[in-house]
């Protein structure tokens, strides 16, 4: 059993008390985590996990992510759909209903992230690779990309609220980084405890 211990834990960088933040980075506890993996000459696909999660009947197309207030299923490539979890009963749930040939169970590698507040697509923008004032990465877009030289998966899950997917042994680099970006744009930031 991995350590439920919170990726951010050591994290000693600047930060704001909530209520006077206009940005705010909040961990969520990861109860379980999947890369399922399918292949084009498959006679039958994998069980769809968002069929399982009662997201939706097929996965999300490449760029696309389903999502709800427990789960995050993206596609990442062709045939590669990433899962995550906060709840227990939906971890305990997919662990009995996944083929084991087909999965890399993953919960001890990623950090799940989530950036909020009324600036936060603003604030993205500037930082990642990513046009996120265009128009064409609404609710539901899902995409690889870097901040500064950190590897991040990046989900509009709402207008001001996009989860962030990282590497556990980047998570507190990657939450310093925006920290300081953010007191250099002179922006209050939040480092906030996990959540569920």
């Amino acid at each position: 059993m991995i350590e439920r211990r919170h990726a951010l834990a050591a994290y000693d960088g600047p930060r704001s008390h909530s209520a006077d933040a206009s940005l705010c980075l909040a961990e969520r506890y990861v109860e379980g985590a999947w890369l399922v993996v399918s292949y084009p000459e498959d006679e039958a696909m994998p069980e769809s996990v968002s069929a399982l999660l009662a997201l939706a009947q097929h996965e999300p197309a490449v760029g696309w992510a389903h999502s709800s207030a427990s789960a995050l299923v993206a596609a990442m490539a062709p045939g590669r759909v990433l899962t995550l979890t906060t709840s227990a009963q939906e971890a305990s749930l997919l662990s009995t209903q996944l083929d084991v040939n087909r999965v890399i169970e993953c919960r001890g590698q990623r950090a799940w992230l989530r950036f909020s507040g009324t600036e936060a697509r603003a604030f993205l923008d500037r930082q990642l690779g990513i046009d996120l004032l265009g128009g064409d990465f609404g609710y539901g877009r899902f995409a690889l990309t870097r901040l500064g030289l950190i590897d991040v998966a990046i989900h509009a899950d709402r207008d001001d609220v996009f989860d962030i997917l990282v590497a556990r042994s980047f998570s507190v680099a990657l939450a310093r980084q925006i920290a300081l970006r953010a007191q250099a744009e002179g922006r209050s930031i939040a480092i906030d405890p996990p959540t569920g």
